[in-house]
């Protein structure tokens, strides 16, 4: 058994719609994409930099995350990197670094009533404004 560790915590925001698909036994694959900001300075200024990273997430949560999630959503995901390759239709190799979600958790949803609301163990509580993009 290795002592490696591998893990990966990103808050971010969706870049896109959450794309699931069916795997031949019944069970479900989401992928998606999100974005997180580091500041650089850059001159005399610091600016915010977005870093995009690939995830994947099966089972049911992966159904959960399609409904309740969108383009723009706030989430923090939880997971390890997996590396993969593989050979193109042309013959060239081609690999890609993609995170393993093991958990995630929506850190802005709308209510009823039009308004942000902040999951954080079950509890709701009206913190932050809901950003529409």
């Amino acid at each position: 058994m290795s002592q490696d560790i591998n893990r990966v915590i990103i808050v971010g925001r969706l870049t896109r719609d959450v794309e699931t698909k069916s795997t031949g036994n019944g069970g479900l694959i989401a992928k998606f994409s999100i974005a997180s900001n580091r500041s650089e300075k850059r001159g005399d200024s610091w600016q915010d930099v977005p870093g995009f990273f690939d995830c994947v997430l099966f089972g049911k949560r992966a159904d959960v995350l399609r409904q309740y999630a969108g383009k723009g959503k706030r989430l923090a995901i939880e997971g390890q990197l997996r590396w993969s390759s593989w050979e193109g239709s042309d013959g060239k190799k081609n690999s890609k670094v993609e995170i393993a979600v093991d958990q995630f958790q929506f850190l802005d949803a709308k209510q009823e009533g039009g308004s942000a609301a902040s999951f954080d163990s079950g509890a709701m509580t009206e913190d932050e404004p809901d950003i529409p993009f």
